[in-house]
């Protein structure tokens, strides 16, 4: 393998998990030269916004409030809400290396991520509990199993489980805004997992194909490869700085 630049990486995690789950591939990152800053969106790990207040601009303010906070440009890694690195890539212009897109949704212009629902399995979706208010979900610790940490050990999913969260909906239901005058200026990758049963691999490729990406990295993993094949993922990342370097 063949060490990148040094590049720093911010990595967004995705629905009811927290920056503990990016721990495997922080390492392996550093190994491979690179910095890796692993954020807490609001009202997930050691953030305590109430999960009925959140919306998409409370997650996209974290995430540019870290990138503009980097001497150097990062890149910025987003898993499975993709919208809202996205969204975030569009307000930081040029002050973003590149964006990876991993196993995420990515709705289109004007579109809102609750859009992309029909490609999701309907007993994946049944797996959800939602709050008495409709205003956050958790996710069954079989749903967990079987569609996010499909290919981690049942050793590692009983480790992973009492950290998961519930999941605000705001960002869900708020349409992304995108302009090619400011997300087409960052160079945006796309890694798709091929046994992913949360987002299937042909409703990523669907999307990706619409947003018109054309870095497309594979993994033959579920949605979660940071847990059931960090090193993999780690390469692809390394990969994407050389690529970019």
């Amino acid at each position: 393998m063949i060490a990148a630049p040094r590049r720093t990486f911010v990595l967004v995690h995705g629905a009811w998990q927290a920056s503990w789950c990016w721990r495997d591939v922080v390492g392996l990152l550093a190994d491979l030269g690179h910095r890796a800053v692993p954020i807490d969106l609001p009202g997930h790990g050691v953030d305590s916004t109430p999960l009925e207040r959140i919306t998409l601009d409370h997650y996209v303010d974290a995430i540019v409030s870290v990138v503009r906070g980097e001497e150097d440009a990062p890149i910025l890694v987003g898993h499975s809400l993709g919208g809202v690195a996205m969204q975030a890539a569009e307000c930081l212009g040029g002050r973003l290396r590149g964006v990876v897109y991993l196993a995420a949704t990515l709705p289109a212009n004007g579109r809102a991520m609750l859009d992309t629902i029909d490609g999701f399995d309907p007993a994946y979706l049944a797996q959800f509990a939602w709050a008495d208010d409709r205003r956050s979900a958790r996710i069954s610790p079989q749903g967990a199993r079987d569609y996010l940490y499909t290919l981690s050990s049942p050793g590692q999913v009983d480790a992973i489980l009492p950290l998961l969260t519930a999941e605000p909906v705001g960002h869900f239901e708020t349409p992304i805004r995108t302009t090619m005058a400011h997300l087409g200026r960052v160079r945006a990758h796309y890694v798709e997992c091929l046994r992913d049963r949360a987002v299937p691999i042909a409703l990523q490729r669907s999307m990706y194909v619409h947003a018109g990406l054309r870095r497309i990295h594979t993994l033959d993993t579920d949605h979660s490869p940071f847990f059931s094949a960090p090193r993999d993922l780690a390469d692809v990342l390394n990969a994407i700085a050389l690529e970019d370097a």
